[in-house]
């Protein structure tokens, strides 16, 4: 701690993070949200004024043009990304706006299209609600998980060990396991998610496409790519996915966002899919910044959320953490 509070002391005092920003002026980050909450408007206020003060933000087609060879891209270029489509995004829209900040949104086109909850919510709202103390959940045949559901904070580690449990099997078999997993916890999933956990609208991300957000693709139902087996359920995933938004949005949908975006969760069959679909480009999670060279279909991201301090968020804009 003694060696890391020094390191930020040169770091943000002594002029470290405009060295770095120059080190890395000619890579360009992309930026990955989730959701925002209002009370973190502050906070990310304080991001935004940084942002425009020490980089140049571009909308994530300017970025897609640059790979293409089409244009150019200023130095330290920066755009912005938002998984899952919930509809807290509009707590950030106005001041992503307010310091004309380029940002993509990646919905889910099922979870906008009201046929159904983020499975990640599903497991969640089951887990939480249900009144027993202790759950013993079979995953696969044969392989039970025993979750502990006897305290907030172990209600709370049960959700997250389902999700990394779930999250390994193959799609047909996570399908399965959670059509049944309301009666598992003796909870009735109502048709929609809670408030917190809605999705935008199609007339929302309509409206927000006429205000300068550029709307991509999140697949249909949020699956594991690597995961779905059948050729044609992974193309219906992303391009037919594709072709419902194009249809509800009455626009071009040009980018794609791999769920969970891992290597390990993508899978080159996905790739390959993402690419005859036409997309222009994608995002995964690999951490890190992105030359001009880079894949247009594997862009690596910078994580972000609300509540990232304004120091650690400056860090990670400067490549220190790369």
């Amino acid at each position: 701690m003694i060696w890391k509070n020094a390191a930020r002391t040169v770091l943000h005092g002594m002029g470290g993070l405009p060295a770095l920003r120059v080190m890395r002026r000619n890579q360009f980050r992309v930026l990955m949200f989730h959701e925002f909450q209002e009370s973190c408007r502050a906070n990310l206020e304080a991001l935004c004024d940084h942002i425009r003060r020490h980089f140049e933000p571009v909308p994530l087609s300017t970025i897609a043009a640059a790979l293409r060879g089409d244009t150019s891209l200023p130095p330290n270029a920066l755009t912005i990304t938002v998984d899952d489509g919930y509809r807290n995004f509009l707590h950030a829209h106005a001041v992503f706006r307010k310091y004309r900040m380029p940002a993509t949104i990646y919905a889910v086109a099922g979870f906008s299209d009201g046929r159904l909850w983020l499975w990640t919510d599903h497991v969640e709202f089951g887990l939480q609600h249900t009144s027993k103390r202790g759950i013993r959940a079979e995953i696969e045949p044969g392989v039970a998980m025993e979750l502990d559901l006897s305290s907030p904070e172990s209600r709370t580690q049960a959700v997250a060990d389902v999700w990394a449990a779930l999250k390994k099997l193959p799609n047909s078999r996570r399908q399965r396991f959670l059509a049944g997993f309301g009666s598992m916890c003796g909870v009735a999933i109502p048709p929609e998610p809670p408030a917190d956990r809605l999705a935008l609208t199609w007339e929302e991300l309509r409206a927000l496409a006429a205000d300068g957000v550029e709307i991509g693709c999140h697949t249909f139902s949020h699956p594991i790519l690597s995961r779905v087996s059948d050729p044609s359920e992974l193309d219906y995933e992303i391009r037919g996915a594709k072709e419902l938004m194009e249809a509800r949005l009455r626009s071009k949908v040009n980018h794609f966002c791999y769920p969970n975006g891992r290597d390990a969760d993508i899978g080159e069959a996905a790739v390959e899919c993402v690419r005859k679909a036409g997309y222009e480009s994608s995002v995964t999670t690999t951490y890190g910044l992105n030359r001009l060279r880079a894949n247009p279909l594997r862009m690596r991201r910078l994580p972000f959320d609300g509540t990232t301090s304004l120091e650690y968020g400056a860090e990670l804009l400067a490549g220190l953490h790369v």
